[in-house]
């Protein structure tokens, strides 16, 4: 019989003081403690959620941060996504014969004008989260835009949708961004890929709940207290919105800075400013007149806004109600399998997010990765661009498509890590990304994707349009950030060292 070896982390012991780092109780003079570091050979290595050599005590201060800013981040992503996507389930279960909508434009229509919301109020509410505690700003915000959305059940024209839609986009501008500021603040570089990852998927699931809720409610609430089941909906997604955010405020930590959670202990506490600092993202700048320099005059402002509208451009965020429409044009499904069959996008961006966060983690770089899944999100918009293929085709196409997902986590992430502690700086290119993004959309999807011409789209050109964005995106994301990245890196290693010449020279 085979002998089976035990497989032994191999310990690496780092100097243990990093003069460079100090305390953050405001004493310079005594410096920080790092553990004793340790490789993991192999898979094991892969797979381990912890980085090598982390402390039990720093383990269960991941723990609690996983628990605690997690959990309520999944939550009210979740929410979001529930409420973004509850029209869509709504038209077809519906709404636009109850409405007398017909073959308008007015689904597209309420999505621009919860674009136009979130247009104007991202980078806004991104900077409010800076001195605003996240813990009071967050659940504000979704109780803000629940309202709204409870009061849509009782809508009967076209224009009180636009309107209720835009309060909703501009209220929910500030969960995407706030949150991933606030993920940004408390995990280190190598651990935000699966942490952003997993909050996106959250959406994710959002999206597909709705569906799910919208399938049965129109089987067991239809026509119950004299409502639709379409207006039913819009009255669950408030009442599943309150206790999350109630949830919310009085469980979010807010940032290493200010936290006052009674979770953590005081060592937790100091720990949590620490790793951060040793990252050199200790919290520095503030807001501002020179927050606009320091932003404009630099490179990640322009790196991740072009990267985040060309992913908006794709309209990939739109490919659920593209499927829905599609499902409802062949007249092969009924209601219930119209609001079911799309969550199957979900599915697979749940399992690509997982997958390609931990990859990026794993391997400390994140353009390998869009590379692979642009170059797979190309094939998918070929086939739809064609249109004229068998069903079966188009049917993966679609669903297949769920792996666009995972830009925004990596692209998130990406922002996160390079901003380093510049806080406002931070917060407010994450909060351009998701302005941004719908304001270039607003007009492509008018004229590219209206709903009239859905689903082949082909005096539009959509699939054709949406096609090249794709190609764009793959390159940019896998070479032109990566680029950018290495030159004013390169940049400003040379003025630093300059500066140390001049300083020793002048001496």
């Amino acid at each position: 019989m085979a002998k089976t070896e035990t497989v032994v982390p191999e310990i690496v012991q780092e100097p243990t003081v990093d003069n460079k780092a100090t305390s953050l109780d405001g004493l310079d003079e005594k410096p920080v403690t790092k553990p004793a570091r340790t490789t993991y050979p192999g898979l094991t290595g892969f797979f381990h959620w912890h980085e090598p050599g982390t402390s039990k005590e720093e383990k269960r201060l991941i723990l609690k941060l996983d628990w605690f800013i997690l959990s309520y981040s999944c939550l009210c992503f979740f929410i979001k996504w529930l409420d973004s996507n509850n029209v869509t389930n709504a038209w077809a279960s519906g709404m636009s014969e109850d409405l007398g909508f017909g073959p308008g434009n007015e689904l597209s229509w309420m999505n621009t004008f919860f674009n136009a919301g979130q247009l104007l109020g991202g980078p806004f509410a991104n900077l409010v989260i800076t001195v605003v505690r996240p813990r009071y700003w967050l659940p504000f915000c979704m109780m803000a835009w629940s309202v709204f959305v409870l009061f849509l059940y009782k809508c009967n024209r076209a224009e009180e949708f636009y309107a209720l839609r835009f309060c909703i986009g501009l209220f929910e501008s500030a969960a995407w961004p706030g949150i991933e500021w606030t993920l940004g603040a408390w995990y280190l570089k190598s651990e935000l890929g699966r942490r952003s990852a997993l909050f996106v998927i959250s959406g994710v699931l959002g999206q597909m709940f709705s569906g799910y809720l919208q399938s049965a409610l129109f089987s067991g609430m239809d026509g119950r207290l004299g409502l639709r089941a379409w207006r039913w909906l819009f009255i669950f997604d408030f009442a599943l919105a309150v206790p999350v955010a109630v949830y919310g405020f009085l469980c979010h930590p807010d940032t290493p800075e200010t936290t006052k959670a009674f979770y953590f202990n005081e060592w937790e506490r100091n720990r949590a400013r620490e790793r951060i600092a040793e990252e050199g993202r200790k919290p520095h700048g503030k807001l501002d007149l020179t927050l606009f320099k320091r932003t404009f005059g630099s490179w990640q402002v322009y790196a991740f806004v072009i990267g985040y509208a060309l992913w908006s451009l794709t309209c990939g965020s739109l490919v659920m109600q593209f499927f829905t429409l599609y499902l409802k044009d062949t007249g092969m499904f009924s209601i219930p399998q119209i609001n079911s069959l799309p969550t199957a996008i979900g599915a697979v961006n749940f399992f690509t997010m997982v997958s390609t966060g931990y990859i990026a983690d794993k391997i400390g770089t994140r353009a390998p990765v869009c590379m692979v899944v642009g170059l797979l999100l190309v094939m998918n918009y070929s086939i739809l661009t064609v249109w004229n293929v068998p069903h079966g085709a188009k049917m993966f196409a679609f669903i297949f498509n769920g792996i666009y997902g995972c830009f925004t986590p990596l692209l998130a992430g990406w922002c996160n890590e390079t901003c380093g502690g510049d806080q406002q700086k931070r917060a407010f290119v994450l909060g351009l990304m998701t302005s941004v993004g719908p304001a270039v959309v607003i007009p492509f999807q008018q004229l590219q994707f209206p709903n009239s011409q859905a689903p082949a789209f082909t005096k539009t050109h959509g699939w054709g349009s949406a096609l090249a964005f794709v190609v764009a995106l793959t390159l940019w994301t896998s070479v032109g950030i990566p680029a950018l990245q290495k030159y004013f890196s390169k940049r400003v290693q040379t003025d630093e060292f300059a500066s140390e010449h001049e300083v020793e020279v002048t001496s």
